[in-house]
């Protein structure tokens, strides 16, 4: 679905991303993981054309589609759920769904918006409250709700457990494996919550720097102990124990 073939970005005259390449294979969901800093964003801004484009080749379908206007891109089925930002607070729920579906006919619209509260329940409650007033989560689904409302093929999703109580962000976790598992949806994901998207993506990509240090099976990377431990903060299986079988400082010699 998105293949990324040695590119290279960032802001301005700074470089972030170098000769990096990725696959994200259709109705599986791709996590990419990593430290802050490693340009795990960037990456989801340049595909969506807004960090600065410098080299490479970004495919979409197998059409190159470096250069393209969010809003072209938008139009060709990628949508793009960010981080922060990703709401109206001063509009209502069903206002922020009309908002996101403005490339479709009014009455089209209308319907869309309509699945979008069967599939996130939670949204038709809170259909005519501000979105400013819904809780991490709430706002979370309906941004997803939203990224929906343009009936994409690709979703890029950045950090959406940022902030969120665990149990509220397993819940949003498992939405998103509910897009691919149901509706058959492409997902590139960059994700804090490293141990659970690892969980459920099907391919991972480490990033360190701007560049990959691992790629392959989502589950695999779990079983690499040593670059859990370094750039992600999971301890995995042998080290708890290892920790288990480390000889106590008390008592010692």
């Amino acid at each position: 679905m998105l293949e990324v073939n040695n590119l290279n970005s960032g802001y301005g005259k700074l470089q972030i991303l170098y000769d990096l390449s990725i696959e994200a294979p259709g109705k599986g969901i791709t996590v990419i993981v990593g430290p802050n800093g490693a340009g795990k964003t960037t990456l989801l801004s340049t595909v969506m054309g807004v960090a600065k484009y410098m080299s490479g080749d970004i495919l979409f379908e197998d059409m190159p589609i470096q250069g393209k206007l969010t809003h072209e891109l938008a139009k060709k089925g990628i949508s793009y759920v960010p981080q922060m930002g990703n709401v109206f607070a001063e509009l209502s729920v069903m206002d922020n769904l009309s908002m996101a579906g403005y490339l479709m006919p009014k009455e089209e619209s209308k319907i869309k918006a309509d699945q979008m509260t069967e599939i996130f329940p939670v949204l038709k409650k809170f259909i005519h409250r501000d979105a400013g007033t819904l809780s991490g989560g709430e706002r979370r689904m309906l941004a997803i709700a939203m990224g929906l409302m343009k009936n994409p093929k690709l979703m890029l999703l950045d950090e959406l457990s940022t902030d969120l109580a665990p149990i509220i962000a397993e819940k949003v976790m498992m939405e998103i494996a509910r897009l691919r598992d149901e509706l058959g949806i492409t997902i590139l994901m960059v994700e804090q919550m490293a141990k659970r998207a690892l969980e459920i993506g099907d391919t991972a990509y480490l990033m360190v720097s701007g560049e990959i240090r691992y790629s392959g099976k989502a589950s695999d990377l779990l079983h690499e102990p040593e670059l859990c431990s370094m750039y992600l903060g999971i301890k995995t299986d042998s080290d708890q124990i290892a920790d288990l079988t480390k000889p106590s400082i008390e008592g010692s010699d």
